[in-house]
């Protein structure tokens, strides 16, 4: 289950990168638009690495 969980956030993390550099395309890299996503992105990083530091080492 936690794989899944963990698959779907990358997932999500690439589409959200996708999302940011196309609206830096149209927008530029200091839109209202391009820094909502960025920190949308960074919250998805956020929470994936908190995903990974919870594994057994």
């Amino acid at each position: 289950m936690e794989t899944i969980c963990r698959k779907k956030i990358k997932e999500d993390i690439e589409q959200k990168r996708r999302e940011m550099i196309s609206s830096a395309k149209e927008t530029g890299f200091l839109s209202v638009q391009t820094i909502s996503v960025s920190q949308e992105l960074d919250r998805l990083l956020n929470i994936f690495q908190e995903k990974v530091q919870a594994l057994p080492k």
